[in-house]
């Protein structure tokens, strides 16, 4: 230990003695550090941090076969293992419209068991939670409201329990507030209210409602709730699931119409739903390596910079060496000093971090739905920064130390060396070290470059409609207890009080916008063309479809290519009708013509309704920008009515400015029922490409650091060479040489090392892009404008860093090289 501390001591003076190196070095390490640790808090918030509650090791989800929900009778089966289990529970998610001193607003809402807070172990910050009778049918409506809900809406009122709040047309008891920061047990989403499960009879209309609480409650078949328990003290989770595949057996073998090939699957639930880091891996797993490859190209510059560091106090090496230091001894305290350094820079990394974060965490989409995309720095972030810093140290400190060590006494001693077997031997370490910083830059490079095409390519994707100035609001009639014939009057009289508005051009109904987040695989539908049937034994096609009233693709700028839009007398009663896409057109009918042609949809239960086709209309994107044009249905709301519609309204303006308007019309139909998703179709476009532009930016960000580094790193050994071989460039110079000589002399010898680089670069980049190939919209990933364009910035980049010390190395003035030694 007194070793050590006097290694640090003298590490601490020697790099003080050389500030602007220290200051390079440790800005350079920052970056390098900086980059990784932010990329690990992402993959920290998602992988591995808890959720905040008691012990969230021991909770596990129980999906029926893979991700798949469980039944209410399941349920109860799971929560008498108590063997197992200390406690299970059993929640849905439902959208509310809350109504509250007269204003009316959508709320992520919870139907969840009486022992859902007990067995999470969550305490609440005022009032209490659910009690055992309040499970019952028959109990009177309560609710717990989130921390977040009781600040924004009851402004933090500390007698908010025992008050009153409307949910979807009924009222219920406030009998709690949650805990400051407890959202659920999906945090990214988080939830405002939690009702008791058996409540869903009277937040779902009736008789809908009812008959779905019967449901849930009654038949296994009908799967919608999510399940979670806490194991045992001494129950693994492995040994959990071997009891619980017993039990998924049993009912199998009793229940063979619900349950049969019935599997459960149990997984940790400390850290969230796994489907999201499913999701999520392959793209963390990008952004980890490619800041990697940033933080290795870091340790091969400042590795350099010790080489040459090296080389100048060869002379104080070869002293110690005389007086007894023993080559181990050296080494220790050369990697000392290389782990300080990378210390210095994680701590100037760590800051950086935290800045990072706080700019990372402004840019998510804009979403009209509460996401909760948080990143803090924890113990295990602050881990992996130091593990990282001394790895690094140890990295980019090995080999100089050992170099730097070697007893070559007499010609330090003499401040000689053999310069040929110098060069030779060590700058072509340094040389091997450009090469990599290189090679490497062009990968990530090529990465960022890919990306950026691949933004600009998915901008100009053509939609298909024309989504300038057009404000979207959805509304779920059903929750207010609104029957079809209902609703449909509320969303006539919305229509026509909209179209009356000034600036107001167009006003339209759909179940969907396009590029919708909200697209449902529900709205999917077979189809049975009559006169193409499938074959016995072969299903159907399943074609996306949408909803839609009167005058909607001229509100979208769509345009009908043959055929009639919907009128209002497409109503019930009269002949079913449908509009298809020119896709679908081509795909059933080729070269006849479609319009007064009949397919079959075929509803749940086996309902089938047959429809006359009397439009086609042109292609659009219903999904995503990047999807191939695919066939497509409209049916006419009058004939298909729905329990969510969202109104269409295009205006001569921004169309932000009117949504306050339509909001007031709304309530002047009905206060207590609220407009959600308001956003504008230009914002949805936006939102569907904000994984191409995120990508886009931060594999921007680090190839171009890469490039910076690696630039640095090249210009640093051309002047170090320079600065070495300044007699031999007097000598030169004094026997004739021309300045252009020298210029072409230097700038050869790194513009091979780079050649040299971008080559293995580039071959490297070809092997690896593929892996991203699944996020380009348009562009391969062995696109060749993008490895030629990347390449020749490369080139260009390192002939700049080679051409400033070449062209100082003209100006030696021979009589002053040659007395240089």
């Amino acid at each position: 230990m007194d070793n050590l501390l006097k290694d640090l001591r003298y590490a601490i003076r020697s790099l003080a003695k050389s500030p602007g190196f220290t200051a390079v070095a440790v800005l350079t390490l920052a970056l390098g550090i900086g980059i990784n640790t932010t990329v690990f808090t992402l993959a920290n918030a998602v992988f591995l941090r808890q959720l905040p509650v008691a012990a969230p090791q021991k909770l596990v989800w129980m999906f029926s076969d893979r991700e798949n929900p469980n039944s209410y009778p399941d349920y109860l089966e799971f929560r008498n293992q108590v063997d197992l289990f200390d406690g299970v529970l059993a929640y849905d998610w439902m959208p509310l419209n809350m109504g509250n001193d007269g204003e009316a607003e959508r709320v992520q809402g919870t139907l969840v068991s009486g022992n859902y807070f007990d067995v999470l172990g969550v305490k609440p910050q005022l009032g209490r939670t659910f009690l055992p009778n309040e499970e019952k049918t028959d109990a009177s409506p309560v609710a717990v409201i989130s921390h977040s809900l009781w600040q924004r809406r009851f402004n933090s009122d500390p007698t908010v329990v025992g008050k009153s709040m409307l949910l979807n047309g009924h009222a219920f008891t406030i009998i709690g507030v949650g805990s400051n920061g407890f959202v659920g047990t999906e945090e990214a989403f988080p939830r405002e209210i939690w009702i008791p499960l058996t409540m869903q009879g009277i937040v779902r209309p009736t008789p809908a409602g009812l008959r779905n609480a019967r449901n849930q409650f009654e038949n296994r078949g009908a799967r919608t709730l999510t399940v979670m328990g806490r194991l045992k003290s001494g129950v693994t989770l492995s040994e959990a699931q071997a009891r619980m595949n017993v039990v998924a057996s049993r009912l199998a073998q009793n229940y063979p119409d619900t349950n049969n090939n019935f599997h459960l699957a149990l997984y940790s639930a400390g850290n969230g739903r796994p489907i999201f880091r499913t999701m999520l891996k392959p793209v963390t797993g990008i952004l980890l390596g490619v800041v990697a490859l940033v933080l290795l190209i870091t340790c091969a510059n400042i590795a350099n910079l010790l080489l040459a560091r090296a080389a100048k106090r060869r002379k104080e090496v070869a002293i110690r060496l005389t007086l007894g230091a023993t080559r181990v001894r050296l080494i220790r305290q050369l990697l000392t000093e290389s782990i300080l350094l990378a210390c210095l820079g994680g701590l100037v990394g760590l800051l950086l971090n935290l800045w990072l974060i706080d700019l990372l965490t402004t840019i998510k989409p804009a979403v009209p739905l509460p996401l909760n995309i948080e990143f803090h720095s924890d113990w295990r972030v602050l881990t992996f920064t130091i593990v990282l810093s001394i790895i690094a140290g140890v990295v980019f400190g090995l080999v100089p130390a050992l170099l730097a060590s070697k007893r070559e006494l007499v010609p330090a001693l003499k401040e000689h060396l053999d310069e040929f077997n110098n060069r030779r031997k060590v700058l072509s370490l340094r040389n091997a070290l450009v090469i990599g910083q290189v090679a490497i830059s062009i990968v990530v490079l090529v990465a960022a470059g890919l990306f950026l095409r691949s933004l600009n390519h998915a901008r100009s994707i053509d939609p298909g409609f024309d989504a300038e100035r057009i404000l979207t609001l959805s509304f779920n009639t059903t929750a207010q207890g609104y029957d079809p014939t209902k609703a449909s009057q509320f969303y006539q009289q919305l229509t026509a009080r909209v179209q009356s508005l000034p600036g107001v051009q167009n006003v339209s109904l759909a179940q969907s916008s396009p590029l919708s987040y909200f697209y449902s695989p529900a709205f999917s539908v077979p189809v049975v063309i009559e006169g193409h049937e499938p074959p016995a034994g072969q299903d159907p096609p399943v074609i996306g479809s949408n909803t839609i009233n009167p005058n909607f693709f001229q509100t979208l700028g769509v345009p009908l290519l043959t055929g009639r839009d919907f009128t209002d007398q497409d109503r019930e009663g009269s002949p079913r009708v449908v509009i298809i896409n020119e896709t679908m057109a081509r795909t059933f009918f080729l070269n006849q013509n479609p319009i007064g042609q009949k397919l079959r949809l075929l509803r749940r239960g086996g309902e089938q309704s047959s429809c006359e086709i009397v439009g086609v209309t042109r292609d659009s994107k219903y999904l995503s920008l990047g999807e191939n044009a695919t066939p497509y249905l409209f049916l006419p709301y009058l004939q298909n009515p729905q329990p969510v519609m969202s109104l269409h309204v295009r205006s001569s303006g921004n169309p932000k400015d009117i949504a306050t308007a339509v909001r007031r019309e709304v309530r002047a139909i009905d206060p207590n029922l609220p407009a959600f998703n308001v956003i504008s179709l230009a914002e949805n476009v936006d939102i569907s490409l904000f994984p191409a532009r995120l990508g886009a930016l931060l594999l921007g960000v680090f190839g171009l650091l890469a490039l910076v580094i690696a630039s640095i790193g090249v210009y640093g050994v051309m002047s170090y060479s320079v600065s070495e071989r300044t007699h031999e460039m007097g000598i030169r110079m004094a026997l004739g040489a021309r300045g252009a000589d020298v210029l072409r002399l230097v700038v050869s010898q790194g513009m091979w090392l780079a050649c040299i680089g971008v080559t293995i670069g580039v071959a490297l980049a070809f092997l690896s892009t593929r892996l991203v190939k699944s996020y380009l919209y348009d562009v391969s990933a062995t696109d060749p404008l993008t490895f030629l364009g990347i390449a020749l910035l490369l080139i260009g980049v390192a002939l700049l860093a080679c051409y400033l010390p070449a062209r100082r190395a003209t100006k030696v003035d021979p009589l002053v090289a040659l007395k240089y030694e």
